[in-house]
């Protein structure tokens, strides 16, 4: 009986007969889950991060403006305003209008219309952010007061106009080279579409804000193909094009500060806000494929699943998607919209994960329409906790705090993400989606929950708990049918229950799934497999995780088995036997489980297998 194992511990044959298998090739697919460290786990969850914003519409911006003393704060854009994170009272303030030509809001209509920002400081080295994007009517700036025009003589009156005409707009912008940097800028009545616009170099005497001093300019790639990105790569930029890459480096030359130059590419980009930087590469999505630059060439890096964005992404919406970072599980992250989307508004429904550590690929069933980073955050201690200020801290097995992260959240660097209702969300923190507090429930054929504002959606799977009175509901999973911001109709008949009386959460489960490789390693000897069982490494508080055993393409499993962990005990993890007894051609297994309160942690996986009869061809 030969020995597969898929572990972290080990890679190789060990000298007693065990194969080690690299869990970066042993998984067809991973959802809602993600290989770390080399182990397998169910994804955790999210938690609201401050309160839903005033103008409850599309998050288009998460950013971190950087202050003159080097302090950060972060700042929220959405179809409306702009707001500013309060630390003390953990809600979005939403920043006051006030320029000398008026302005009511935004008004940006597209969902794809992102918004681009960036630190810039005044002359005299006073606070400011600047941002713009292809949904504006104008380019804005925060003063550290309020939003106002930078364009606006007396809003702003060190700005001066390129000689190409009056500056509207652009799709991004960025400091870079001492100076601000407008990517398809829109001048005039032209939108420059490969081009770069570049101000003076910023000084004591306002060049900074200047676009027909020397130094300032425009600058335009040779290509007649539509720019789809820009990231800071170092000491050079990044431009992502449709159907290929260039690069911007600096020179010493003040009348041509800026050089570009085309890099070698197989293929290009297609979603301007797809870009992310990171580890001195960028990498982006095609509707061809997803490409990592690095300054030097540009390559594939999807040969898992070459065919992910032309047969996954809706191809009518590809502008919506959006690449983010998070460092807590070493993940790009790409929101899309996917393309058996069941959901009636434009917007994503599905997040592709890329895992840079362990190279392996998975996909989240969440709904973010931005992604950002801060180190914001309340920084509370045991004396804070009132349930007062959140009626679930008066519940101890409440699952919207991690207990033992009181106290460090302020200093900690946190993965952030928008949705399409005006939430803002904490991602990596929780093992539960779109947490709230229940406030009614019906006694209906099909029950309708009252809740705190929130995010639900039509067919989500949600559970409820805690609930006095209508005791009966507890623990109940279910099925979102209908809902408005603040209820859920779900496919419960509680018309014999008990009333409600009060309390009680709900929140949408994590269907973790993961299915290994087509196993047989003796195809090549033209011998079937057989496997007698498999043994499972399962952390004890990981809960009823389900196997799934599937045989020639079969689309019914022949052997479902659950691992049920013994938490009577005092180890973390035990290895749990699952009985197959099966003899194919070759095999398939899965790995599923329902969730809305633990992690579920498989640290290897055994495959006890021994040749079979020849195959039939």
């Amino acid at each position: 009986m030969d020995v597969y194992e898929i572990s972290g511990f080990q890679t190789g044959v060990e000298n007693s007969g065990v194969n080690f298998l690299d869990p970066a090739d042993a998984f067809e697919f991973i959802k809602n889950g993600y290989i770390y460290r080399q182990e397998l786990l169910s994804r955790k969850g999210f938690s609201q991060f401050g309160n839903r914003l005033a103008g409850e519409t599309r998050v288009l911006g998460i950013f971190e403006n950087v202050l003159p003393n080097e302090d950060k704060e972060l700042l929220i854009i959405d179809k409306l305003y702009l707001y500013k994170y309060n630390t003390g009272t953990n809600q979005f303030d939403q920043i006051p209008f006030n320029s000398a030509d008026p302005i009511v809001d935004f008004g940006i209509a597209a969902n794809d219309a992102y918004v681009s920002g960036t630190t810039y400081l005044t002359k005299d080295g006073l606070q400011r952010f600047v941002f713009t994007g292809k949904g504006m009517d104008d380019i804005y700036f925060y003063d550290g007061t309020d939003v106002k025009r930078f364009t606006n003589a007396v809003d702003n009156p060190d700005y001066e106009a390129p000689p190409e005409g009056a500056l509207i707009r652009a799709t991004k912008i960025v400091w870079f080279g001492e100076r601000l940097n407008l990517f398809v800028p829109v001048i005039g009545a032209i939108t420059y579409h490969q081009g770069m616009l570049y101000s003076g170099i910023r000084d004591n005497s306002g060049k900074g804000d200047k676009f027909n001093v020397v130094g300032a300019g425009l600058i335009s790639a040779d290509t007649y193909e539509l720019m789809k990105g820009q990231n800071v790569l170092g000491d050079m930029m990044i431009l992502n094009f449709q159907r290929s890459t260039w690069s911007i480096e600096k020179t010493r030359d003040v009348f041509n500060p800026y050089f570009i130059r085309k890099i070698p590419s197989v293929l290009g980009t297609d979603s301007t806000f797809s870009t992310v930087a990171w580890n001195y590469t960028v990498k982006s999505i095609g509707k061809t494929g997803l490409i990592d630059t690095d300054g030097r060439q540009s390559l594939r890096f999807d040969n898992k699943i070459p065919y992910f964005t032309r047969d996954d992404v809706d191809q009518n919406e590809f502008e919506l998607i959006y690449g983010g970072l998070s460092r807590d599980n070493a993940q790009f992250m790409f929101s899309y919209r996917d393309a058996a989307s069941q959901l009636t508004d434009t917007t994503q429904d599905k997040v592709l994960c890329y895992n840079y550590e362990e190279k392996t690929w998975s996909v989240y069933d969440q709904r973010f329409s931005v992604f950002g980073q801060t180190d914001e955050g309340q920084n509370l201690t045991w004396n804070d906790i009132d349930e007062t200020e959140n009626p679930s801290w008066a519940e101890m097995d409440s699952t919207e705090e991690i207990w033992d992260k009181i106290g460090i959240g302020e200093s900690t660097q946190k993965t952030l993400a928008g949705d399409n209702e005006g939430f803002i969300y904490q991602i990596n923190t929780d093992y539960d989606d779109y947490f709230v507090n229940i406030s009614g429930i019906t006694q209906a054929a099909s029950a309708v929950i009252t809740v705190d504002p929130s995010a639900f959606k039509l067919y989500d799977r949600v559970v409820i708990m805690n609930v006095e009175g209508m005791t009966e509901i507890n623990g109940a999973i279910a099925t979102v049918t209908a809902s408005t911001d603040t209820t859920i109709t779900v496919n419960i008949n509680s018309t014999g229950f008990t009333a409600y009386t009060g309390g009680g959460i709900v929140s949408k489960t994590i269907q973790f799934e993961a299915q290994l490789t087509t196993f047989n390693p003796y195809r090549d000897k033209g011998r079937k497999v057989y496997v007698s069982h498999m043994e499972f490494l399962l952390n004890i508080d990981s809960g009823d995780v389900t196997i799934e055993a599937y045989e020639d393409e079969e689309e019914s499993p022949f052997k479902t088995s659950h691992l049920i962990p013994n938490t009577d005990t005092t180890r973390k993890r035990e290895w749990i036997n699952v009985p197959i007894d099966q003899e194919s051609n070759f095999m398939n297994f899965r790995i599923k489980r329902e969730s809305f309160n633990t992690q579920t942690i498989i640290s290897a996986i055994r495959i006890y297998a021994s040749q079979g009869a020849y195959t039939s061809g």
